[in-house]
């Protein structure tokens, strides 16, 4: 089904609730060389679902701050996404909680290493480390002649090039693909921004013990992209609990931003202190 225009939300807030102040509120932080705009409709849900209040942040060199240069290590991308955010924000109440999505879910582990006491708690989406996973899992050896067409190519076969390889359901949406286009080419990605980006994320050493205690993981079967072993280890790693979309690709909040809700609320309704389980 195609989905619905929207033009993003730039540092923005979203927000089901008029009193901010007893609102929780989440982050959400996406992976290599998106933006915030790539959330598509997401966070509307996710601020629906949950009844809390949705921020969504750019890391430096892409959407909002595409004409900065990306750190070449995850601490300082999340120093700089922290430092940001909280200057924009001056009224939050912490502890919040981050979602993020690949290298996200990287930028968020390192924010609750640094500072446990500001995240009450996390969810990751298709995330790998290299502790827990080798190379070959973490970046499937069929997309790397993908990942080469990509960096070589106009903004449009770019973005179709993205798509066929972390959708599943959204190959042939042409609005999707021209927005997608749109964005590339009004706060572009700079090929050394990537290659910083993807040096970061290569380098990036997680904590070997989870660095706070409620960590929930989502990972898709079918990703193309990343193995979803790669969520497995860090659950069997961390003892998070797990869940796993039977369909979905890489990008699974285009994918299915419904199920993701669900899971989450259905995590928070029924949290308890010990993390011990996996489920599907």
């Amino acid at each position: 089904m195609p989905m619905q225009h929207r033009s993003g939300i730039p540092n923005s807030l979203i927000t089901s609730s008029t009193d901010n102040k007893t609102t929780p509120t989440w982050l959400l932080i996406r992976g290599l060389c998106r933006q915030q705009l790539h959330w598509e409709d997401f966070p509307v849900k996710l601020a629906q679902r949950l009844n809390c209040q949705v921020f969504c942040g750019d890391i430096a060199g892409t959407g909002t701050t595409w004409a900065q240069f990306t750190p070449t290590s995850i601490t300082d991308i999340t120093l700089q996404l922290r430092q940001t955010f909280r200057l924009q924000n001056p009224d939050i109440n912490y502890p919040i909680h981050l979602l993020g999505i690949s290298m996200g879910g990287m930028i968020a582990t390192e924010w609750a290493a640094l500072f446990p006491h500001e995240i009450d708690g996390m969810v990751f989406i298709n995330t790998s480390f290299k502790q827990f996973s080798p190379l070959y899992q973490r970046l499937k050896p069929n997309n790397i002649t993908t990942l080469i067409r990509i960096l070589c190519s106009h903004s449009l076969q770019q973005e179709q090039l993205i798509l066929n390889m972390t959708s599943h359901t959204q190959h042939h949406n042409q609005a999707l693909i021209q927005r997608w286009c749109d964005y590339a080419e009004q706060q572009p990605v700079s090929r050394q921004n990537a290659l910083r980006q993807l040096y970061a994320a290569s380098r990036y050493s997680p904590p070997s013990t989870a660095p706070i205690e409620h960590i929930l993981l989502l990972a898709s079967t079918h990703d193309q992209l990343v193995d979803v072993r790669c969520s497995t280890a860090i659950a069997t790693q961390w003892h998070c609990p797990i869940h796993y979309h039977p369909t979905a690709g890489h990008d699974l909040p285009l994918d299915d931003s419904q199920w993701i809700c669900d899971k989450i609320w259905h995590w928070l309704t029924h949290r308890i202190p010990n993390r011990h389980s996996i489920a599907i």
